[in-house]
């Protein structure tokens, strides 16, 4: 892995097509955003084919100028900043990035070995994710709760990523919130998995190790461009976009849904654990 982050990425090419596409959008051509700001053709080209904008002030004169506005303006800023950055970034930066990266996927496969999955909480237990476990200030909880909530949207959308959660057992049985939240979630991920585009899969306790006891992580696939791979621990998060490092985690993927139960056994074991 490297130290210093490469001139492009897949985040980087997704950050150019949105580009492209708004100015599209506003029917300029390169030559025309050239004259409105100043900067130029080759440097419009090159962010625009997924290379490292030099300043994030030509990100945003670009949105500006393409009357992007909002929450999208606020995201693609966002992403812009933590795809020009090294990989790991700090716990309260990610969610805007997220919801660019995950609304571009096509299919998302989520590990999770101790929590449900974000995508899939509900609200009372993403509070009681942030208070008991992430140790969020109190003032800060119901901000990131919608934050968190909101990323949920891209399994609403028409068009939604295909989605598996691969959810180790333990993940069920740790009751946070106290038992009436974790009931109403378990009671949510056994409704979810009846979604078309949803799948959720539970991996037994098993006597034996599996490679889903490294931790969790996340695996995004995007139409026509690679695959990245999300780490996240308490303080950082990290990108994993080498194409070999990439392949390591398909192939986890692959084990562990071999030992996980099917779609039929997970639901009645979720049921069965909620009570």
């Amino acid at each position: 892995m490297t130290l210093h982050p490469p001139d492009t990425t897949v985040r980087l090419e997704l950050l150019g097509e949105e580009l492209r596409g708004y100015r599209e959008t506003a029917g300029l051509s390169l030559a025309d955003v050239t004259a409105k700001t100043g900067i130029s053709t080759s440097k419009l080209s090159r962010m625009e084919n997924g290379r490292k904008p030099r300043k994030i002030d030509d990100v945003k004169a670009l949105l500006v100028l393409y009357g992007v506005r909002g929450p999208q303006y606020d995201d693609l800023v966002a992403l812009a900043h933590d795809a020009a950055e090294p990989t790991a970034w700090p716990e309260e930066t990610p969610s805007a990035s997220l919801r660019v990266l995950e609304s571009k996927a096509e299919m998302l496969v989520d590990y999770q070995a101790a929590l449900v999955p974000a995508l899939l909480q509900t609200v009372p237990y993403a509070q009681a994710v942030l208070r008991e476990v992430d140790m969020v200030d109190e003032h800060a909880i119901e901000e990131r709760t919608t934050e968190r909530i909101r990323r949920q949207a891209v399994l609403r959308k028409s068009h939604s990523p295909r989605y598996y959660a691969i959810l180790a057992e333990n993940a069920l049985r740790t009751t946070v919130g106290g038992g009436d939240v974790m009931r109403g979630q378990l009671r949510y991920l056994v409704e979810a998995g009846r979604k078309k585009d949803v799948t959720i899969r539970v991996v037994p306790r098993l006597g034996h190790g599996h490679p889903g006891l490294r931790g969790s992580f996340r695996r995004m696939q995007f139409p026509n461009r690679g695959a990245l791979v999300l780490l996240e621990n308490r303080t950082s998060s990290l990108f994993v976009e080498d194409t070999a490092e990439v392949k390591r985690y398909d192939q986890v993927v692959v084990e562990l849904l071999s030992v996980a139960l099917d779609e039929a056994a997970s639901a009645r074991l979720i049921t069965e654990i909620s009570g």
